[in-house]
């Protein structure tokens, strides 16, 4: 790849997304950048580097969909009839290949274009190689495919409801437990001078005796209870809104009629 066999040159690759602040940084920044990351890595001497060469490359990772295989045979029964044009890499062949695979191509291309015949397309078809789903033996990439769901069912599912007595029940629990848990210690112990007999101004009828903490549990868990069910019953009236607020918008793209229940 260098024109002097006495060099050699390595290529590092960064993963982006377009208008990062990689991808919009100077080159000689990212020469910088590499070249730093080299010699830390023990791969390179500072020193014994000569120059540097950056590429952004837009989209580089092919996408596959359920008609990608009929897509590419139309470009490819087309492309057949241009005797002089060679297809490599990722790019050039909508194909996520390996490195080793897309440099191949680069090979075999070269190669041809010297004169000899390879099929550029037999590269990387081994199963192995893919990210596959096995089907009677078959190996496939996997693409993805339309959603045999109707949109209300998918609506419903992502607007799950409240369960008011669930969310009652936890909200009843958790605070007399609490409660419970911090004064049982001062019954066993016979304390009567604790701070938590100031809950006195918010729980009826509470003290630091067994009846006392009986008669302020009762109380937690009404009050809990009641409150856990109508923040619940409140959660879901709001989610129903936004929820006839999109099949509304459904309606429109897809034809429905019958609003979810």
């Amino acid at each position: 790849m260098v024109p002097d066999p006495s060099k050699s040159s390595l290529g590092l690759e960064y993963f982006v997304q377009e208008g990062d602040e990689l991808w919009g940084a100077e080159d000689n920044e990212l020469i910088t950048l590499a070249t730093r990351e080299c010699s830390k890595l023990g791969l390179i001497n500072s020193d014994d580097f000569i120059d540097g060469l950056v590429i952004r490359m837009p989209k580089a990772y092919p996408v596959y969909d359920q008609f990608y295989k009929e897509n590419i045979r139309i470009i490819r029964d087309y492309i057949s009839t241009i005797t002089n044009l060679q297809l490599v890499g990722r790019n050039g062949q909508h194909r996520y290949n390996n490195q080793d695979h897309s440099m191949l191509t680069g090979i075999l291309a070269a190669q041809n274009i010297c004169g000899a015949d390879f099929d550029i397309w037999d590269v990387n078809v081994e199963g192995e190689y893919h990210e596959e789903k096995r089907s009677e033996g078959s190996a496939e990439r996997l693409v993805p495919q339309p959603l045999q769901t109707s949109p209300i069912v998918l609506l419903q599912s992502a607007f799950a409801r409240y369960d008011p007595i669930a969310l009652g029940c936890a909200l009843a629990v958790i605070p007399s437990l609490g409660l419970f848990c911090m004064v049982f210690p001062l019954l066993v112990q016979s304390e009567r001078g604790s701070k938590l007999s100031l809950l006195q101004s918010y729980l009826f009828g509470f003290d630091i005796s067994w009846t006392g903490i009986a008669v302020a549990i009762l109380q937690l868990i009404s009050v809990g209870f009641v409150s856990g069910a109508l923040m619940a019953l409140a959660i879901n009236r709001v989610v129903e809104w936004h929820e006839r607020r999109l099949f509304r918008k459904l309606e429109l793209i897809e034809g429905l009629s019958e609003p979810p229940g």
